[in-house]
């Protein structure tokens, strides 16, 4: 049985998806790093060590070729990276803050609506009224799931800290909110800039890179771009309380370097199949494609979650206001998939 180039990218799509939800996880319980010695690490493989490696050893030349030919449209991808870089260190500081499941599902939902909408409101892809009626009802359940995942989170932080910060918690929760909001809309940049950067997808084919290596032409400008805040932000913060050694000395340094390299191999592995997935998928993938990873990401962290144990002491009410988000989620999904 032959499987058609839409449903093989919707599957590459959905294994995408997974991995962008769970990169988060490795970074649980390192307790010899602060965060700002895990982001370093990340960011140093995810949007760096990997994207460039792969494009300039396995192209045959062709990606540095095309970068170099069309440096104008190489920087548009860069900026729209370097904006996405703004998002991706915000989503960064709110782990800690709000905890796996909540951060995914605020950002990533919002990267959703605002990362799917871009190519349409730019004119890059167009869809027939009927797709476009279905992707309306689905962007309207992830809306409506991401209010309640909001709402679960304020709840839920403020049960669980109700004995001793029963006044503060509430506003510091909201306030932590708002930072993952500013991360979801400047996360969303991501993908308009790999629209923009598609011409460079296609010429690097054209010289004769492989297919599958492809999109590599548009994440190297786009993630060297997102790297400058990344890495920059903490370098100060390592700089500031004179923790280099932290990384470098001590017991036991395999562990927090082998766990914060795979959370870059993780996300760059999500990013390199959503851009094979969204091409398999046609004109409008890097629409549905755009949301299907997304709304699998919020599904595998939500399960991280729970595994990991954010949802202990918090009572019924933020439970059952998560679980409803999760299923309207999951409506949105069978929704988008059905016509993706």
């Amino acid at each position: 049985m032959i499987i058609g180039n839409s449903a093989k990218g919707v599957a590459t799509v959905l294994a995408a998806g997974v991995s962008n939800g769970s990169f988060p996880a490795p970074s649980k319980s390192i307790a010899a790093w602060q965060w700002e010695h895990i982001w370093f690490v990340y960011s140093l493989w995810a949007m760096g060590l990997l994207p460039v490696g792969l494009g300039f050893l396995f192209s045959n030349g062709s990606i540095p070729a095309e970068l170099a030919r069309d440096p104008s449209l190489a920087l548009k991808v860069a900026l729209f990276g370097f904006l996405w870089g703004v998002g991706s260190l915000l989503f960064g500081v709110s782990l800690p803050r709000l905890g796996m499941a909540i951060t995914n599902a605020l950002v990533n939902g919002i990267v959703a609506f605002l990362g799917s909408l871009g190519p349409l409101l730019l004119g890059s892809v167009q869809l027939r009224f009927e797709r476009l009626v279905w992707l309306t009802g689905g962007l309207t359940l992830l809306i409506l799931s991401l209010i309640l995942c909001a709402a679960a989170s304020v709840t839920r932080d403020h049960a669980q800290r109700a004995v001793s910060r029963a006044s503060g918690s509430r506003s510091q929760s909201i306030g932590a909110v708002l930072v993952a909001t500013m991360a979801g809309i400047m996360s969303a940049m991501l993908n308009i800039g790999f629209v923009l950067g598609a011409p460079l997808s296609h010429r690097a084919v054209q010289a004769g890179c492989p297919s599958s290596l492809a999109t590599v032409a548009i994440w190297v400008p786009a993630l060297l771009g997102g790297l400058v805040f990344n890495m920059g932000y903490p370098v100060w913060k390592i700089f500031a309380r004179g923790s280099w050694a932290t990384l470098f000395c001590g017991r036991n340094m395999a562990s927090p370097w082998i766990r914060s390299s795979f959370m870059g191999v993780l996300w760059f592995g999500a990013i390199l199949l959503y851009g094979i997935g969204a091409s398999l998928m046609g004109n409008d993938g890097a629409v549905y494609g755009w949301v299907l990873i997304v709304a699998v990401s919020i599904l595998a962290s939500n399960g991280w979650g729970v595994v990991t144990g954010e949802w202990k002491d918090c009572g019924v009410k933020p439970k059952a206001l998560m679980s409803v988000s999760t299923g309207l989620l999951i409506l949105s999904l069978i929704l988008l998939a059905a016509k993706s």
